[in-house]
């Protein structure tokens, strides 16, 4: 069900509030582009800022509109949220999830095994786990991961760890079990070892290249993007791509506090690539 390019959604806002009418025209643009799945409320999603309602809102959005599996992220620093998360984007139809490590807590790998399963027991939903280790002070081991994947419906993991070598051992270790970039710079690199695909940040303005590059593993399409990947990640994400979207005319608007704009130097970085694709 899930593979290939998973798009991780920017949530829109208009003035601070959600923009409804600029997440569905987002979805659409991503179902036209040909990606492969969708994820809302994650890290890109800045699924933290939002309120429970605005959640429920963006899941509902999402399950109405979609025509590929749906995501949405359920991580939490507490492992009673985490799992009414799960159970309420259940109840609204979602099609699996996304669950980043408890951040902040830096539990023990046996806190990691025990808040996961307590995840999956709570809900028949695939999930996927999210190692995200600069984000939440823990990462997962290899052997906290072969306990997990014997648990049914955990099928998986995004990694933005940026270790080659931690996602070979985990691959060779688990050659059944899903394996995502958490990077897009890492996308080709995990695919030529065995990767499932990518969770992808520039695929929001850019689906139809992102797709082509991950089915083909066309080295010389990863290179052109490869720089607007850099650029994305140019400040705290998703403030980069939000700025980049806005300016290319997709809904995005400003993100929430405490993040902030793009600094006026990257913001003369941003025009410069509008102004070049322009020209050409």
């Amino acid at each position: 069900m899930f593979k290939g390019v998973i798009t991780a959604l920017v949530t829109p806002f208009n003035g601070g509030q959600l923009d409804e009418k600029g997440f569905r025209e987002n979805v659409h643009f991503q179902l036209e582009g040909g990606v492969d799945a969708l994820l809302a409320l994650g890290t890109t999603g800045e699924g933290a800022t939002l309120t429970t309602d605005e959640r429920r809102r963006i899941t509902e959005i999402l399950v109405q509109e979609s025509k590929v599996p749906t995501l949405i992220e359920v991580g939490d620093s507490s492992t009673a949220r985490a799992i009414t998360k799960i159970q309420e984007g259940e109840k609204e139809g979602v099609q699996g999830v996304l669950a980043i490590a408890p951040y902040y807590n830096r539990p023990s790998q046996e806190g990691l095994f025990r808040h996961f399963e307590a995840l999956a027991s709570a809900s028949s939903l695939p999930i996927i786990l999210y190692n995200q280790p600069k984000r939440t002070g823990v990462s997962f081991t290899v052997e906290t991961l072969i306990r997990l994947a014997e648990i049914k419906n955990i099928i998986g993991i995004k990694d933005a760890s940026g270790s080659i070598s931690f996602a070979a051992e985990v691959m060779r270790a688990l050659p059944d079990f899903l394996f995502f970039a958490g990077d897009d710079l890492m996308s080709l690199p995990l695919l030529a070892i065995g990767g499932a695909g990518v969770v992808s940040v520039l695929s929001n303005l850019m689906p139809k290249k992102m797709g082509e590059m991950v089915r083909t593993q066309d080295k010389a399409l990863y290179h052109e993007l490869s720089p607007l990947m850099i650029l994305s990640q140019i400040e705290t994400n998703p403030i980069p791509i939000k700025a980049m979207m806005e300016k290319a005319g997709f809904a995005a608007g400003e993100c929430r506090l405490p993040l902030t704009s793009l600094s006026p130097e990257n913001k003369q970085k941003v025009e410069a690539w509008i102004n070049c694709q322009l020209v050409s």
